[in-house]
């Protein structure tokens, strides 16, 4: 879909198309500005619509849709599907039930995301029941947060960096408390 109106930056006066139209410099008639366009083709383009084929004579249908021919069978169950019915996920394809069902979640690329904040909040916390446990799980409490900061979280919004952060702090303060310890015992 292609924009119809273009406005000046510098003026906010909408310039008509003859003088935008297939131009990279546009230059505005009411205040001589001169400016860049930027064209992108996926707006022009036409978006492509799954139809389903019709059912022929000897061809196998949708499960989901009698009236329709189907396409391909789901890697997760086994059903034909339609063009309409069939999800493409990592190169295979997927029926709407196989992606509805917790069982088949769970084999699906995408939803396997390891949750570095709490990995990070237990090897903080959990190794204080064995307190020299600490001594190492602390720096890699610690390392795993910074590591963690830029990796995608949950799905799910939530408290991701502020777990993060308390759990960073938390191995700080145990990495401090190791130190001090040391420090006690090399003075003595």
């Amino acid at each position: 879909m292609t924009p119809h109106k273009l406005a000046c930056p510098k003026c906010r006066r909408t310039v008509p198309e003859v003088y935008w139209q297939g131009v990279d410099v546009v230059r505005c008639p009411a205040c001589e500005g001169e400016f860049e366009q930027l064209r992108f083709p996926a707006l022009a383009a036409a978006r492509r619509v799954e139809r389903a084929g019709a059912l022929g004579a000897g061809e196998a249908n949708c499960y989901f849709h009698a009236e329709n021919r189907a396409e391909v069978a789901c890697d997760g169950c086994g059903r034909y599907v339609c063009a309409v019915c069939r999800v493409a996920i990592s190169g295979r394809n997927y029926c709407p039930s196989c992606l509805e069902t917790r069982a088949d979640r769970r084999k699906l690329p995408e939803n396997h995301r390891l949750l570095y904040d709490r990995i990070a909040l237990v090897a903080a916390f959990l190794p204080l029941i064995v307190w020299p446990a600490t001594l190492i799980t602390a720096p890699l409490a610690l390392g795993l947060c910074l590591y963690a900061w830029r990796k995608p979280g949950s799905v799910i919004p939530g408290w991701r960096r502020t777990r993060l952060v308390v759990a960073g702090l938390f191995a700080t303060v145990q990495i401090g408390a190791w130190l001090y310890g040391f420090g006690v015992m090399l003075l003595k």
